[in-house]
């Protein structure tokens, strides 16, 4: 049984590797031009990294389901819950429980609002979930598995603003070892 929107939702689930991917290289980046991980990068990679897990994983569920040849609302209605709880979860936990360990700043306005709009998507993902204000379908969980993403792309786009304009590094760990520095970043 072909689920509609299963070519949408695998290469949603591409996409989101390739995502992953991309937040992994950042790292191996930043230490190539002489920059240390500090703990609020790795932060941002692992919170990249997590995001993208949610993605493929809400991306792979109904195409999963519909080997059990359930019906087509009820694996919508699964994978849209399971999407909102996941979603929720890590929006509500991620930022401020974990990126506490590590730094203390606040976060930003801008930070607020597409935290914002994640809990939102979640919110319309439960409600589609259980049939208020909209039935299960294939169109509203794809629509905010891809607007999870999307504000998940935003989140680590402005991070890596501040990610690569970081100060230089200290002089001792900007050192080859052999008394020539290494290049800083901008």
């Amino acid at each position: 049984m072909e689920l509609p929107g299963t070519n949408y939702l695998y290469n949603l689930a591409m996409i989101s590797v390739t995502f992953a991917g991309f937040a992994a290289l950042l790292a191996a980046f930043r230490q190539m031009v002489g920059g240390q991980v500090t703990k609020h990068d790795a932060f941002l990679i692992r919170s990249a990294l997590v995001r993208s897990l949610i993605v493929t994983v809400c991306a792979l569920l109904p195409p999963l389901l519909a080997l059990f040849e359930l019906p087509g609302a009820v694996i919508w209605r699964v994978s849209s819950l399971s999407a909102a709880v996941l979603m929720a979860a890590f929006t509500i936990s991620w930022p401020w429980v974990i990126r506490r360990m590590a730094t203390d700043k606040p976060l930003s306005r801008t930070a607020q609002l597409y935290h914002g709009a994640q809990l939102l998507t979640a919110a319309f993902l439960f409600f589609a979930s259980l049939g208020i204000f909209f039935q299960p379908a294939a169109g509203h969980f794809a629509a905010g598995v891809s607007v999870f993403m999307l504000t998940s792309w935003i989140s680590v786009l402005l991070s890596l603003e501040i990610f690569l304009h970081q100060g230089p590094v200290s002089q001792q760990a900007s050192n080859n070892g052999d008394g020539q520095p290494r290049p800083t970043l901008p």
